[in-house]
């Protein structure tokens, strides 16, 4: 009897094994190969189902008599696919044309649209394409509501200034974090001397395939103690199954200066000497007094230089970019290579790029995959010093005077006595011949990993990744002249590498479960260890050969060498997740444990976490099948992240070591840092509320948010008693709350042989401290952070123009403005307004017609205000004699009855006229022409006859067309743009390297 029943389940098992059969393959996107995860694969009117893994791959089991399988994924329609005598399909899905419905890149992973909970905006690879931008921050800019990232110095290859959602710091870092192809690079600039760097630069933008921006907690938070200001994320292209695909890139054009005021050109020969006598005259001096002044200044010497055109060029760029993909369903791969050359407007300023990269996807089984990424490049830089530094080009071409010579008999002029004895200056010239202030920069970002999927909807996987900078710099200054030539000429030489390496492991479920499946779940864990470690070696030495001829001379006096050493890391561990149901209802998670070597001994760990929701309405029975709303979702998130954005030891209590500390010629040291055990993370507390929608057809799409961010613990410095032998130390004190209000709107107007689309995005913000140390301000004038008002306040004295009578300088007494003073001593500072634009966004217009196509962005900006913190040198109504002035000395005051802002011209000028006043505050509103492109693309038709795939010419235009509205502005807008934090010098005039206009013609092959 047992054996017979044991007979009888042998015999079943095995019939119900024969009859069934296992079928596998792989889902993908139609427009791009890419891998759909998450899809579900299930048998036609049956509960037997699976989904896809994180590369696309699925294996069912079915019986003999299921022949076709019904493939649903969301922003898919529902497919129905026969599998008659099949035991492997691939299957290639086509999306519905709906924005709600796009995949986007999200932290650790993709998602739809539909899914969403949180703010997440993605910019695709053909915004950023042949774009003569140097790196792919600078591109951002008018793209993204709430980001803002404008380029405060116009030198090629320089750093960008971006702020998300308003500045959410005081002294720590406030830029957002980068993450490339998963992996949190380091930023910013680490040069020594040229201090015009841009670890983003080495990344060759058409290598991008998508940026994704994160706002909100739902997106950032799980990002931890490094989310607080932003995330982007930065994926790289990758293969595509199929054809092996060329594509090459040709882009040829110049660069000027993008914006040049005429309140900001320096004084003529004849408007100077104008202005020179006048000023004798007016300080009580007699025609004599004026000849001997004007013979001096070389008045008559038949010089009459325009150092403002002698310092500029028409700089030249081009670009090459060519590369190669294609593979089959076991392998894909991608590889480039580029050429980038850019020369700015002003002399000695260039930035040269030369970059690669590789892909490599590999499927060992439908179980198993390998990946590895590489994009590597070598830049090269050569910058001028900015600022007040004497070898400033537009420092010099502002004040040199026009009477000292630039060339004499074709020969460049550096004679000592043509300039020192002046003004102090050197002719700009010959800095650029004789100098060398230059960068070479060798970047690596790589990764490799690999992913096992155990189950249909369980897989693990692992990725190790670095992120690499070598910078080697070298400060040559001549023994002719200049500021080495008491010492024989100057050497200065850095060495600075930066290795960080960040190792990420995730374990994935997915899964969907409900009699139809109609719930469905993704859930994500994971541990995750960065460190970054730098070392700095510098060497300086004096007394060079008289020969510029050698690259790297040898000096005769070593002066000084040090090196330094610096590093940091993070162990963290996470999880998110979420769950929808019907594609109605969505709720998500994130939980992220953080330990940093940056704070103390305490309070090294962290927990931040976020939760969201969304409602996509459109899925409701009253709205399915509307012809007028095509997609409408409300979602909402709210938690909290932190700021690691500090120094790699405040915390820590350390000496210092080296020169001033040595005794007796033995290595000595001292306390140097006080240290705080208890220091900790800046807290942000976002929460945002969204809504978007699309109507008639979709060929309207819009998105409005409100959002808050709530900071406190703020890292601010705190005054200690001076018997402590320490100044102030670092402590987690103070608050701010930015709100604010983002509107995104594209819409389609005309669909037809003839299309036009159009974009538009604004963002509202308003920033206020809330909270600081004891009440007290933080002053770093003309900046103020106080309570109840803007990180960003500008504080200085009113100015109130001349004395109509006497022409003598008059200043408002305080911030109401009823009464006028002469005398400085009874004025009283106010704020008058911020460098925080309440206002900016950009728009953009596309119109094609059957192979061409009109594409203009624009960027703007309002409400904010600049300050010149030159202009005190620069319209200095005579204090500076020997130094010229700018068209804005014009306007002075003559004679009696006389009404201007400008004070009457006097030599040696002693009235302190040019103590900080708004008389040098501007308003900073602005709108640019950011890119403008005409383009054709040839018909395909005619194209396959002679073997291409695509052939596209194009003309290109980059910041073309300014507007200002301060018609006394001397400086592009842009050139005094917020930073990313408030306590460095923002909507400040630095005398940065101009701001660039680029024309370019391209061409685009694909075969």
């Amino acid at each position: 009897m047992r054996k017979n029943f044991l007979l009888s389940i042998l015999l079943f098992v095995c019939t119900y094994s024969f009859a069934q059969r296992v079928v596998s393959g792989r889902i993908t996107d139609s427009r791009d190969g890419s891998p759909l995860a998450g899809a579900t694969v299930s048998a036609k009117n049956s509960d037997v189902k699976t989904q896809t893994a994180n590369d696309g791959t699925f294996r069912i089991r079915l019986t003999e008599a299921q022949k076709i399988l019904v493939i649903s994924h969301v922003g898919f329609p529902n497919t129905e696919i026969s599998i008659s005598g099949k035991q492997q399909i691939n299957i290639s899905l086509k999306s519905l044309e709906t924005q709600l419905q796009e995949v986007v890149v999200v932290a650790y992973g993709t998602t739809s649209k539909k899914e969403l909970t949180g703010s997440v905006v993605k910019v695709d690879a053909k915004q950023l394409e042949n774009i003569p931008f140097t790196s792919v921050d600078q591109m951002l800019q008018g793209k993204v509501a709430g980001l803002q990232s404008i380029a405060s110095s116009g030198q090629p290859g320089t750093a960008q200034d971006i702020v998300i959602r308003g500045i959410g710091s005081i002294s720590a870092n406030a830029s957002p974090l980068f993450v490339v192809d998963g992996i949190p690079v380091n930023t910013g600039d680490f040069s020594s001397l040229s201090q015009t760097s841009n670890a983003l630069a080495g990344l060759n933008p058409n290598d991008i395939e998508s940026v994704s921006v994160l706002k909100d907690a739902a997106s950032e938070s799980i990002y931890g103690s490094r989310g607080a200001n932003g995330v982007i994320l930065i994926t790289t292209k990758k293969g595509k199954p199929g054809k092996t695909q060329f594509s090459i890139d040709l882009e040829s054009g110049t660069n000027s200066r993008a914006y040049s005021p005429f309140a900001g050109k320096p004084l003529t020969h004849d408007q100077f000497f104008t202005l020179t006598d006048e000023g004798v005259i007016n300080a009580g001096g007699t025609q004599a007094d004026v000849d001997q002044v004007d013979a001096a200044l070389g008045k008559n010497n038949g010089v009459n230089t325009d150092w403002l055109k002698e310092v500029q060029r028409r700089g030249l760029q081009q670009s090459f970019n060519v590369a190669a993909s294609g593979g089959d369903q076991k392998t894909n791969f991608y590889i480039s290579g580029g050429y980038f050359d850019q020369q700015a407007s002003i002399l000695a300023s260039e930035f040269k790029r030369y970059s690669g990269s590789f892909t490599i996807q590999h499927h060992v089984n439908e179980k198993l995959t390998f990946n590895a990424t590489l994009n590597i490049s070598q830049s090269l830089q050569h910058t001028p010093l900015v600022g007040g530094a004497f070898r400033n080009p537009i420092q010099e071409a502002l004040v040199l005077l026009p009477s000292q010579p630039a060339i004499d008999h074709d020969t460049i002029v550096y004679d000592r006595n043509d300039f020192d004895l002046l003004n102090g200056l050197y002719n700009p010239l010959a800095i650029a011949k004789f100098d060398r202030n230059t960068l070479s920069n060798l970047k690596g970002i790589g990764t490799a990993g690999a992913e096992y999927a155990f189950l249909p909807y369980l897989s693990f996987s692992s990725k190790y990744g670095i992120d690499y900078l070598t910078l080697e710099e070298v400060q040559y200054w001549n023994p002719f002249f200049g500021d080495a030539f008491s010492r024989g000429g100057d050497l200065g030489s850095n060495y600075t590498r930066v290795f960080n390496w960040v190792w990420t492991n995730t374990l994935d479920f997915h899964q969907s479960f409900g009699r139809k499946a109609e719930f469905k779940t993704s859930l994500k864990a994971g541990y995750e260890s960065q460190r970054s470690q730098s070392y700095v070696l510098m060497a300086y030495g004096s007394g060079v050969p008289m020969t510029t001829a050698l690259v790297l001379p040898a000096v005769s006096t070593p002066t000084t060498a040090s090196e330094s050493q610096s590093n940091y890391s993070f162990v963290s561990e996470f999880a998110l997740g979420s769950i929808s149901y019907r594609d109605k209802y969505v709720v998500s998670g994130s939980v992220r444990r953080d330990g940093s070597s940056r704070f103390g001994v305490d309070n090294r760990y962290g927990t931040f976490w976020s939760v969201g929701a969304s409602w996509n309405i459109d899925q409701e029975s009253f709205l399915v099948g509307s012809t007028v709303i095509n997609a409408l979702k409300l979602r909402s998130s709210y938690g909290v992240n932190g700021n690691a954005g500090i120094g790699n030891y405040q915390a820590i209590a350390t000496y210092g070591f080296g020169n001033g500390n040595n005794y007796v010629q033995q290595p000595g040291s001292y306390p140097d840092n006080v240290g705080n055990p208890n220091l900790t993370w800046e807290l942000n507390k976002p929460f945002n509320i969204g809504l978007d929608a699309g109507i008639l057809k979709n060929r309207i799409n819009f998105t409005v948010e409100y959002y808050t961010r709530t900071t406190d613990h703020l890292l601010l410095s705190v005054p200690l008693s001076q018997t402590s032998g320490f100044s102030s130390a670092e402590e987690n004190v103070g608050a701010m709350k930015n709100s604010g209000v983002e509107i995104t709107f594209n819409a389609t107007p005309v669909r037809s042989a003839f299309r036009w689309d159009i974009g538009f995005n604004l963002a509202l913000n308003r920033n206020r401290v809330t909270e600081l140390y004891q009440g007290q301000d933080i002053a770093n004038l003309p900046y103020l952070v106080r309570v109840g008002q803007d990180v960003q306040s500008i504080y200085t004295r009113l100015w109130a123009g001349a004395d109509p009578e006497t022409g003598a300088p008059t200043w408002y007494t305080d911030g109401t403005k009823t009464s006028k003073t002469s005398d400085i001593t009874q004025v009283k500072r106010a704020i008058v307004g911020s460098a925080d634009p309440r206002g900016l966004g950009g728009f953009t217009n596309t119109f094609s017609y059957k192979g061409f196509a009109l594409d203009a962005q624009f960027s703007f900006q309002y409400g904010n205000k600049l300050y010149d913190g030159y202009g005190v040198y620069i319209n200095h109504d005579g204090s500076s004699p020997a130094d010229n002035s700018n068209q804005k000395e014009m306007r002075r005051w003559q004679k009696p009855g006389d009404k201007t802002d400008i004070p009457a011209y006097v030599y040696f000028n002693s009235s302190n006229s040019t103590f900080g006043s708004t008389r040098y505050v501007y308003d900073g509103s602005f709108i640019r022409l950011r890119n403008v492109t005409f383009s054709y693309e040839m018909p395909k038709p005619w194209l396959k006859r002679v073997g291409f795939a695509s052939l596209m010419i194009y003309a290109r235009g980059s910041n073309f067309w300014t507007k200002t509205f301060d018609k006394n502005l001397v400086f592009d807008p842009e050139n005094g743009t917020p930073g990313p934090s408030a306590t460095p010098t923002q909507g400040l005039n630095n005398l940065q390297i101009f701001i660039q206009k680029s024309f370019s013609l391209g061409l685009n092959l694909g075969f």
